[in-house]
């Protein structure tokens, strides 16, 4: 029967690849895209370019914003932007409205019942959206726990995945110098 665990000498550090996604984050910042603000879309109504141009202003202070994020971020603007407009509606006709009610030859008969907004069904789908794009951008506290600062925000925290390359490399430089001379 074989020895348990793994292969002698398996788990030896190799020197990382320049192709690496590792190396590529921490020679850029970490991220392959241009760190800052897009340019706001020319489509943009006015009130998804009030929610623009605060969300963008956060995502700066936070150091999590790329011109990558634009199209991403305008969806989410137009999402909040619907969002509040329906919220408005629905603030001004109640939660309930009143719908006439008609006979089955399809005549009014001068009566009302009280039903369900049916734009509750579309703010229960645009507060989803808004959900998942907030997700996607790093704007949820959950999501924010897992996203990584870019440009300036980021040399706050370094990567300790490059500074052990670096102190690899660094040992292996004076290695090859002491025994070179």
């Amino acid at each position: 029967m074989g020895a348990r665990g793994p292969k002698p000498g398996m788990w030896k550090m190799r020197p990382m690849p320049a192709s690496s996604p590792v190396f590529a984050k921490s020679a850029t910042g970490g991220t392959r895209h241009t760190i800052g603000a897009p340019s706001m879309p020319k489509h943009l109504g006015k009130p998804a370019r009030v929610v623009w141009k605060r969300t963008v202003t956060e995502m700066e202070k936070a150091g999590t914003l790329t011109h990558a994020d634009r199209d991403i971020l305008a969806a989410y603007c137009v999402a909040v932007a619907d969002l509040e407009t329906l919220s408005a509606r629905i603030d001004a006709d109640g939660l309930m409205i009143d719908t006439p009610t008609v006979d089955r030859n399809g005549k009014l008969t001068g009566q009302t019942v009280l039903k369900m907004h049916p734009a509750l069904k579309w703010r229960a789908d645009l507060l989803n959206k808004v959900k998942q794009l907030a997700g996607e951008l790093g704007l949820t506290p959950a999501a924010r726990s897992r996203v990584t600062p870019t440009g300036e925000a980021a040399g706050k925290k370094p990567n300790a995945v490059a500074a052990i390359r670096d102190r690899i490399q660094a040992a292996r430089a004076n290695a090859s110098t002491a025994t070179a001379g």
